[in-house]
């Protein structure tokens, strides 16, 4: 039985490993041509198509890395059935949920391993694109069309511009109470990074608290004014991403009371649940897979369940896609949105496996 398995196994890995440098030259090549202008525009000229290749890398494989799990599943039991060899599995009495066992093991090592690789790599390189600003990415910087809000001790804040690593421009700072009352509002021209704090230049202060409708003048603060908070111009760099762009990490902090700033914590709490639970969403899409691809007839190449299971990977990916809008809107709980996909793919995937050995 560990023969079979160690063949399966690197018949698997090998043809997955195949895939997804397959995808992510074509899919990266695709991306850095439709961004050329961009790229030539920076300074970078030629050598810039491949470090864009480089930097874009781990947010494509974040994307398809599923899908490219199924691919690999898919194609793995076309070769057993071209081969034959599928037909010797079930002599030996290797049933499809057999199958499925001995191939558990490598398909979850791999998913686990993609969102380890894309945890410690994505983030970084999300950050490198930002400061590049490179096609979406310099959409995605702070401006005045795209401005950054977070919330900070209570305090509401908004940056319209990042001048530089460092420097936050055209700030406001509206100071609640506890009840989330605002007492007043700061206005500075520019924020600069200092390891205590921000040092804000060009202030106004307008108290609002006790105005009652009453008319009043913002007033000028000459003397240098420092706004204490724990954000910092990696933390800002942070927030400035789109939350499934963050490492774990970085989402659990955001997810906390008090430290989700451009997107709300149910945003950073479903990527995170949802990044965590890739590897299940393998399992299940193995199972469906292993099931579909019984196919033993002597002239049966596997073609057309191979075209079934690919439209199930990707009807799993349209489902999980709606899901994940829903949910990163607020218009849905985080709980059923990342339950659901999987839920009704576990069922037509017992529902399929259960099918298989009952014939």
């Amino acid at each position: 039985m560990l023969k079979f398995a160690a063949y399966l196994s690197r018949s698997f890995l090998i043809t997955w490993l195949t895939v997804v440098f397959g995808f992510l030259v074509l899919i990266g090549l695709l991306d850095s041509l439709a961004n050329g202008a961009d790229i030539v525009a920076s300074g970078e000229s030629f050598r810039g198509t491949f470090k864009y290749m480089g930097l874009r890398a781990p947010v494509i494989f974040d994307r398809i890395f599923v899908f490219t799990l199924v691919v690999a599943i898919l194609l793995t039991y076309v070769k057993l059935i071209r081969q034959h060899e599928l037909v010797a599995l079930l002599g030996f009495g290797i049933s499809a949920t057999r199958q499925v066992l001995l191939l558990i093991p490598v398909v979850f090592g791999s998913a686990l391993a993609s969102i380890t690789l894309i945890d410690y790599t994505m983030a970084p390189a999300v950050r490198a694109l930002q400061a590049w600003g490179i096609g979406e990415y310099r959409v995605k910087n702070i401006t005045p069309e795209n401005p950054l809000w977070l919330e900070d001790s209570g305090a509401i804040v908004k940056a319209t511009e990042r001048e530089s690593y460092e420097t936050l421009a055209n700030l406001e700072i509206f100071q609640r109470d506890e009840k989330g009352e605002v007492q007043a509002i700061i206005w500075a021209d520019k924020g600069t990074y200092r390891g205590d704090g921000w040092l804000l230049s060009d202030v106004r202060r307008l108290e609002v608290a006790g105005a009652n409708g009453e008319p009043r003048e913002a007033e000028t603060i000459d003397r240098p004014m420092i706004w204490t908070t724990s954000q910092t111009p990696t933390s800002i760099a942070r927030l400035a991403a789109e939350p499934r762009d963050l490492s774990l990490a970085e989402m659990r902090n955001f997810m906390q009371p008090g430290n989700s700033g451009a997107n709300p914590s149910f945003s950073y709490a479903f990527w995170h649940a949802h990044r965590l639970t890739r590897p299940l969403a393998a399992i299940i899409l193995l199972i469906a897979c292993a099931a579909l691809m019984q196919r033993t007839g002597r002239e049966d190449t596997g073609d057309r369940t191979l075209i079934l299971g690919i439209t199930l990977g990707f009807v799993f990916l349209i489902i999980d896609g709606a899901m994940a809008t829903f949910a990163a809107s607020g218009g849905i709980a985080v709980t059923p949105a990342i339950a659901m996909p999987l839920l009704a793919f576990g069922l037509l995937a017992a529902f399929l496996l259960t099918r298989t050995e009952a014939l």
